[in-house]
């Protein structure tokens, strides 16, 4: 199916490649200022722009059926391709809506059999369809016996009707492209063919020859070429092939996409791994010291990850290490490890987590773990007081503060370290790259090393990209005796009551239960209205479950208040506490094992298994019950299902993924994500793998792409950077 490689065409003497593809659409024929607008509001206001506008769908108008016989063979839902006549044409108004509506035969003198509606049409469908015309159309029909109806079908062509119909069209593959408002489609079409045989063979090609073949891929220009105006002599499977975005020619613009993401992060891990940290000398009594420390056994799973990290920490390359485990694998024991390590070297360290809660949460831990070893954590929060903030400011710059865990304040510009050694980033997810850079540009002798650690497991694709820079550690056992957690979808009030019931149960037995809402207060918002909130179910079952205590936390409320609420929880004087969904991450009551989540289908996959996590921690069996009040929507649905069939995180996130997309599944604000037009993490993996193993050939044979076959690539990779296209608004 690949076209042979062609040498691209050489501009106009007089014009220079780059004016080509600079110059506006109007320039094109039968662009006009208004046309040219409408354009420009679609982000499309050069030639280059609708060369990489790519067609969404092909239809293959080579053998066009008689309409009678096309309808027969129809089922309902089919797309048919035909010749049809028109017979009536107008305009329907009814109340505030309008839309066009055309009637066709097979033939000149036959009976109507076929009802089409344009629903975006304000006027003029008697004149663009006169009758009598023979037009050619494609659309999905729906079958009234041997009649049928079609909304809004492509029109191929209109045979001996003026306009702007491409006449033409009947006979060829035919390209459908993204709709524009205020273009027609057959305009757009036009104009995007004009602007392959005008500028196609002038555009930068980002991927060296010798690469492309090497993988066997088309020429960049045969490529688009071949997407605006496939050749007649395509076969049914290729025509099939573009519509399922499987082509060669895809396949080539979403290689060129991941090999210039791929060269991006392959220059940024060899610059990192130029910068110089200090090499924290190995520390002979450590491992005693932490298992004194800790109060379990550490896993095998976590033993090697420590390995891992300590092998990092020894040497003058800065570590840029993450760190997966899935919920209670036990990361903040392995980070623990690698900051017992740097504080014995001599060296201080910053623990930066996303939440105040998260923040107070490690801080306790690690109040708890450091009591005998003279290295007590301080705690830097935009709610710290003003005295303390200087004291521990002041303990930073000079050294005698060695263990600093904080949250965004610790970015500060005023926050300064003498001997900063390890940067330790929770829940990297929620953060953005520039700013675990500038928190890791606090270290005053070199670069400090860096651990970034996240309880979200990470599908492939995206650790490859949106952490690309990083080495990866995965905690992939979790700690003895652990069971996961019986997970049940209980619907509507009786299901509502039957998951009280069994908290009331667990609770008398003396154990403890949290119930999660999805918002702090009741909401009018149309899209919110009707949730649970964490104050209304809080005061709902405060009434409700006496004597049972009830307790309350979410972030609108002070950090004194959801310390006391948390600390009362975990000393057994609380027996359910409400919360929203602050409590996902770092909360750790082995007593609890009982979670029901109101409202379960409006929270996402990732939240769902990391809310589980808080429960069943102490060993025994535990359950998670999730409540929908009514019919979920599919996504909802589907959410809940898998929540329900798997415990398996790396899996969870993979669902995750196909659901909502890497944009959503990492947040905007995630500068490590790429923004990709044509290559796609869900279904791209290998070619993710191919693309990613040439990028680092590149890099490693030219690193600063100053050869001459790199040149095209060094101009791609520049404008990517200086724009940071490829890693957000926080890229740094």
């Amino acid at each position: 199916m690949a076209a042979p490689r062609k040498p691209a065409r050489a501009p106009a003497a007089d014009v220079s490649a780059a004016e080509l593809l600079a110059a506006p659409t109007t320039s094109i024929k039968g662009i006009g200022p208004a046309l040219g607008r409408a354009l420009a509001e679609r982000g499309l206001t050069t030639v280059e722009d609708l060369l990489w506008l790519v067609p969404k769908r092909w239809l293959d108008a080579r053998a066009l059926a008689e309409l009678t016989a096309a309808l027969a063979a129809a089922v309902d839902g089919d797309r048919v391709s035909a010749r049809a006549t028109v017979t009536a044409a107008r305009m329907v108004r009814v109340r505030r809506r309008v839309w066009g509506e055309v009637r066709f035969a097979a033939a000149v003198g036959g009976p109507p059999i076929l009802t089409v509606r344009w629903f975006n049409v304000r006027g003029g469908i008697e004149a663009r369809f006169p009758v009598g015309a023979e037009v050619a159309l494609s659309g999905v029909v729906k079958k009234r016996g041997r009649f049928g109806e079609m909304a809004n079908p492509d029109v191929l062509a209109i045979a001996g009707a003026d306009g702007d119909a491409d006449v033409g069209a009947a006979g060829r593959i035919v390209p459908r492209y993204p709709d524009v408002a205020g273009v027609p489609p057959t305009k757009l079409r036009a104009a995007c063919q004009a602007a392959v045989a005008r500028a196609v063979g002038h555009v930068d090609d980002g991927v060296p020859a010798a690469v492309a073949d090497r993988r066997g891929l088309p020429a960049l220009d045969v490529a688009l070429t071949m997407l605006h105006a496939p050749a007649p002599t395509f076969t049914a499977d290729e025509v099939a092939a573009l519509e399922a975005a499987r082509s060669p020619y895809h396949r080539r613009l979403a290689f060129a996409e991941l090999f210039a993401l791929g060269v991006v992060i392959a220059r940024r891990r060899r610059a990192r791994r130029a910068d110089r940290a200090p090499a924290l000398r190995p520390i002979v009594d450590v491992d005693a010291e932490l298992a004194a420390a800790l109060p379990f056994a550490l896993t095998a799973a976590q033993r090697r990850a420590i390995a891992e990290l300590r092998a990092d920490l020894i040497t003058t390359t800065p570590m840029n290490r993450l760190l997966q485990g899935d919920v209670g694998a036990g990361k903040t024991a392995v980070a623990f490890a690698a900051a017992l390590h740097a504080l014995r070297a001599g060296h201080q360290v910053a623990l930066m987590a996303p939440t105040e809660l998260l923040a107070e949460q490690h801080r306790a831990t690690l109040v708890r773990w450091t009591r005998d070893l003279a290295a007590a954590p301080a705690c830097l929060t935009a709610s710290t007081p003003r005295a303390e903030r200087a004291a521990i400011l002041a303990g930073c710059a000079d050294g005698t503060t060695t263990l600093v865990i904080g949250t965004h304040a610790l970015l500060a510009e005023g926050v300064r370290f003498a001997r900063l050694g390890l940067v330790i980033v929770d829940e990297q997810h929620r953060f953005g790259v520039a700013q675990r850079i500038a928190l890791r540009d606090k270290g005053a002798d070199g670069a400090p090393h860096l651990l970034v650690m996240t309880a979200t497991p990470i599908p492939r694709t995206l650790a490859l990209t949106a952490y690309g820079d990083l080495d990866a550690t995965v905690i992939d056992e979790p700690p003895p005796g652990r069971q996961p957690s019986t997970t049940e979808v209980l619907r509507g009030a009786r299901g509502r009551a039957l998951a009280y019931q069994r908290l009331i149960e667990r609770v008398r037995a003396g154990e403890r239960g949290f119930v999660v809402c999805p918002l702090v207060e009741p909401s009018a918002d149309d899209g919110h209205a009707g949730w649970a909130a964490a104050t209304a179910v809080f005061a709902e079952l405060t009434a409700a479950l006496a004597p049972l205590r009830v307790g309350l936390c979410h972030g609108q409320l002070a950090p004194a208040a959801r310390e006391a609420a948390m600390a009362g929880f975990v000393a057994g004087a609380i027996d359910v506490l409400v919360a929203t969904t602050v409590v996902e991450v770092g909360v750790d009551v082995p007593a609890a094992t009982v979670m029901v989540i109101e409202d379960a289908d409006h929270l996402g996959l990732a939240q769902l298994h990391q809310l589980r996590g808080r429960i069943g921690r102490g060993g025994g069996p535990s359950w998670c019950l999730l409540l929908t009040a009514g019919r979920a929507t599919d996504d909802g649905a589907r959410r809940l299902a898998v929540i329900a069939e798997t415990t398996d995180g790396f899996r969870i996130a993979e669902e995750d993924l196909a659901l909502r997309g890497p944009g959503e599944l990492l947040g905007a604000r995630q500068a490590g994500l790429p923004r990709l037009r044509y290559g796609d993490l869900r279904s791209h993996t290998e070619l993710l793998l191919e693309a990613r193993a040439e990028a680092e050939r590149v890099v490693a044979d030219d690193p600063a792409l100053t050869a001459p076959a790199h040149a095209a690539l060094a101009r791609i990779v520049a404008r990517r950077e200086a724009a940071a296209a490829t890693f957000g608004s926080d890229g740094g």
